[in-house]
């Protein structure tokens, strides 16, 4: 029996995108352990039937010392489990885990790019600099790695211009797909609902969501603009404004975002840049229109017109004439719903993505 390790960040992140994954390679014959930064869903992991490791490190922390001392830790604990394949998936994984795993004597290596996040997309002195150490360190690793999965083609095409990968080691999937039965078309209760769920970064569009609620309801008081999200770079006291003058309805985090999805008409994304966002997925998969922004990642997932709208980055007017338009054309927004669904069965149906993913590992 084949033994593969994933080498993932938070055990949240396993249970919300690798259990499909997992799932699969369980029913052609493999058996999965996984490594992630932090216990909190070690439970549910291990209801996935795989052998779950910790290595405590923080998945956005930036200490050198702790950076430093995290190949060695891979490096044991690969030692320990003597897997026959390693699978990474973000930044530190596939940097200094790619790194341990070739130190450890692994020959089968495989890397998935999920977006190439706050790095590529501020441009300030601080953000330069860590931008080189980190195309260094992908460059580097990538060198021992069989295939790098992208999520979109503009991520592949970033990376083959800085010269980071091969083309011969690039595969696109589209994204990491969706449970289509987990997540059935349901029928739009309120037209004048919208929800955006995101970490609260300011590049995932927090503040150009604020700014749309505010100016849509000057027009309709009724409308409803929910948030579901973890504080993340920005806190709740950075759009408490909003929610004082009931412009945005802040719900927190939940584990089950399906209810919230069923209760809105259109779902909003404005994220300056993502891999394949999930969130977009499974709200497609629901049946809602999308407004995203018509950046890298984001576009991948909208036919302007057909299943929603594209926006440019940072355009919280424009955003919020899409939100207008999508309150007047009832007819237009249920169509569009029923064309986001046939979209996300063409081309995010997560069990031939899986399948696509398994073929390519198992060479």
């Amino acid at each position: 029996m084949k033994k593969i390790l994933l080498l993932c960040v938070t055990s949240q992140n396993v249970i919300t995108f690798r259990a499909g994954l997992i799932k699969t390679l369980q029913e052609n014959g493999c058996a999965v352990s996984v490594v992630a930064f932090d216990d909190e869903y070690k439970e549910e992991i291990k209801a996935l039937n795989v052998d779950f490791y910790c290595i405590k490190e923080k998945n956005r922390g930036m200490n050198p010392l702790k950076i430093l001392s995290l190949k060695g830790k891979y490096k044991k604990l690969i030692q320990t489990i003597q897997p026959d394949t390693v699978f990474t998936f973000m930044l530190k994984p596939n940097t200094f885990g790619v790194k341990a795993a070739k130190s450890a004597g692994i020959k089968n290596i495989y890397s998935m790019v999920e977006g190439a996040g706050d790095v590529f997309i501020h441009n300030s002195l601080k953000w330069k600099a860590v931008r080189f150490v980190v195309c260094r360190l992908y460059k580097s690793s990538f060198k021992n790695v069989k295939k790098v999965f992208f999520l979109n083609n503009d991520d592949k095409t970033d990376f083959l211009a800085r010269k980071l990968v091969k083309e011969e080691q690039c595969e696109v999937v589209h994204g990491i797909g969706v449970d289509l039965e987990k997540f059935p078309c349901k029928p739009i209760k309120n037209q004048r609902s919208f929800l955006m769920i995101a970490r609260m970064l300011e590049t995932k569009g927090v503040y150009e969501y604020c700014k749309c609620a505010r100016i849509v309801k000057q027009k309709y008081p009724d409308a409803v603009f929910n948030y579901l999200g973890a504080e993340g770079t920005v806190k709740l006291a950075d759009i408490q404004e909003y929610i004082d003058d009931g412009s945005v309805n802040y719900l927190g985090t939940t584990k089950d975002v399906r209810p919230y999805l069923e209760e809105c008409s259109a779902f909003v994304l404005p994220s300056y840049r993502e891999g394949m966002p999930m969130s977009i997925m499974e709200a497609e998969a629901t049946g809602r229109a999308i407004i995203t922004s018509d950046n890298v990642g984001c576009r991948d997932t909208v036919e302007n017109e057909y299943n929603g709208f594209l926006v440019e980055k940072q355009d919280y007017s424009a955003l919020a004439e899409r939100c207008l338009e999508i309150i007047a054309n009832e007819e237009k927004i249920i169509e569009m719903g029923k064309n986001s669904r046939t979209f996300a069965e063409k081309y995010f149906d997560s069990r031939a993505i899986n399948e696509q993913i398994y073929k390519v590992v198992n060479g």
